[in-house]
């Protein structure tokens, strides 16, 4: 069974969407509101209850305002005591929050005003008086910083101290990236329209929603067919077959390590067996090997000559090549823990682009092909690059910080420019195609923030091709929710801090035991729960 397909919009694409339901299907905007005010009213009515429930309401004069609005208008028709604070300039309010307002005060919900921010009182009251508040200030319109009545207003309700549930996502939150701009709302719940936004599911934007619901409205489901970006849903592997052998679950070369760096090598190696690899080779400077090998006799170990650094020579190049030949290596990693010795970087670059089986690009070898990206778009056989925000930004030129800015553009571009499958590691990790695909990745925590995780993931990367996806895509995709799992495990069992990569690679065959025969048990987990 095809696992879902959870699309992700830009908030360019929403709006497109958004028009295109009226345009094209005559789907009449009311009734999208109507869908998208009803969607939050039943989050609030099952996580809070209705009847005798006390409510604020904080409405910005957008659609946004006016969803907020639909939710009010239900809730007070389900017995709830409801209070509606309308924030901003009434006169640039749009025609269709005008009508919710308009029915709301037909019907005798309390209604009242913060223009600016000298008029806050009614809304400090009611977020004293309430027990649950619904925000719904600012949506896909946000443009640039927070300021004025509206940061005053998201700093009232970030300081009740009452559960929030925002609509379509947290005022504040950039739907484009996730960025905070200057304030946001601090959810419990948020309930996204049609599909989660860029911004709901990346951090921090994602911290701030809480727990993500998503409703499809009344959306045409084609509208979404030119969506690129999706969440990373598990797909589980091919049987392990009970006659196979070591060879037919994957024969892995990792070129890895230098003097003063034995954790990288013995990550990367081992972790391709951790997680259901069959053969793993490692290839090191050789007075590496005796201290990786006392640690691990698993892996079958290849002595390289050394530099007066003690990083790998320059003239290990050709024997290397014939090695891959010779063993029938059908995947290789290559830079994790290398070193920035010149000529070992050299090496990295010749090697990579001489390779013709699918290569793995990490660690110190990202910094080699980052001085020539030829190095990587003239290969024929698939290219994996595994960098965290720095390394990337040194792939591209990009500042880090223009990176955050748009996070998926930057991703989209360098993989189509160099030709590869770019996992950009972080909290939720973005996996990019060539062809434009971008997969969000939803497992992990802040405790595999540590020195060898990366190395952990590329041995994972590695082991998914070995145990069948020969989709180097898909490789790298089942790979970084792996190791996300893992680390997951682990942390549920030791707490966050004290994860260690060594704890990941203990939970590396739980992780995949769990995608192999409950991926059920990933989505309940870590996906948007649908209304």
């Amino acid at each position: 069974m095809a696992p879902p397909s959870v699309k992700v919009c830009s908030p360019e694409e929403a709006r497109r969407i958004d028009a295109e339901a009226s345009e094209k299907f005559g789907v009449d905007p009311l009734l999208l509101m109507e869908d998208a005010g009803t969607a939050v009213y039943e989050v609030v009515r099952r996580c809070f209850g209705c009847a005798g429930r006390r409510v604020a309401v904080v409405a910005g004069t957008g659609n946004n305002g006016g969803d907020a609005m639909v939710a009010a208008r239900r809730l007070h028709a389900a017995g709830a005591e409801v209070r509606v604070v309308v924030v901003g300039d009434p006169a640039r309010m749009t025609e269709l929050a005008g009508k919710q307002l308009e029915l709301l005060q037909r019907i005798g919900v309390p209604v009242a005003h913060a223009r600016g921010e000298g008029e806050l009182g009614a809304l400090r009251e009611a977020l004293e008086w309430c027990e649950v508040a619904v925000v719904g200030l600012i949506g896909l319109g946000l443009k640039g910083e927070v300021r004025g009545v509206y940061r005053a207003a998201i700093e009232l309700v970030n300081g009740c101290g009452k559960p929030v549930v925002s609509v379509d996502i947290p005022s504040g939150v950039d739907p484009g990236s996730g960025l905070v701009r200057g304030v946001a709302v601090k959810s419990a719940a948020t309930v996204t329209f049609g599909a989660p936004k860029i911004g709901n599911v990346l951090y921090p934007g994602f911290h701030y929603c809480g727990k993500l619901y998503v409703s499809r409205l009344s959306y045409p489901p084609q509208l979404f067919e030119g969506v690129s970006v999706e969440l990373n849903a598990p797909v589980p592997p091919p049987e392990r077959v009970r006659w196979g052998h070591k060879g037919t679950f994957g024969k892995f070369l990792a070129v890895a390590g230098a003097r003063y760096y034995y954790g990288a090598p013995y990550y990367v190696s081992y972790s391709f067996l951790k997680a259901g690899g069959g053969y793993s080779r490692l290839a090191a400077p050789k007075s590496v090997v005796p201290f990786v090998a006392a640690k691990c006799s698993e892996v079958v170990y290849v002595p390289l000559e050394e530099t007066g650094e003690g990083t790998i020579a320059l003239s290990n190049l050709d024997r290397l090549l014939e090695l891959v030949a010779e063993y029938g290596i059908d995947i290789a990693a290559v830079g994790p823990g290398t070193s920035l010795n010149e000529e070992t970087q050299q090496l990295v670059r010749e090697l990579v682009a001489r390779l013709e089986v699918p290569v793995i690009v990490d660690g110190d070898g990202i910094t080699a092909i980052a001085r020539d990206p030829d190095a990587v778009k003239g290969r024929r056989a698939p290219t994996i690059i595994t960098p965290h925000l720095v390394e990337f930004s040194r792939l591209t030129g990009l500042k880090p910080a223009e990176v955050q800015e748009d996070p998926v553009g930057s991703l989209r571009r360098a993989c189509r420019e160099l030709n590869a499958y770019i996992a950009l590691k972080g909290a939720h990790t973005l996996v990019g195609y060539p062809d434009g695909r971008v997969y969000v990745n939803m497992t992990g925590n802040p405790g595999m923030a540590k020195a060898g995780s990366g190395d952990v993931l590329t041995g994972t990367i590695a082991a998914m091709h070995g145990i069948g996806y020969r989709d180097p895509g898909l490789a790298a995709r089942m790979g970084v929710l792996v190791h996300g799992l893992a680390g997951d495990l682990a942390a549920e069992e030791l707490g966050e801090d004290g994860v260690t990569p060594d704890d990941v690679l203990a939970k590396l065959p739980a992780a995949v035991r769990i995608l192999r025969e409950e991926p059920q048990r990933i989505l309940e987990k870590y996906f948007p729960t649908e209304i």
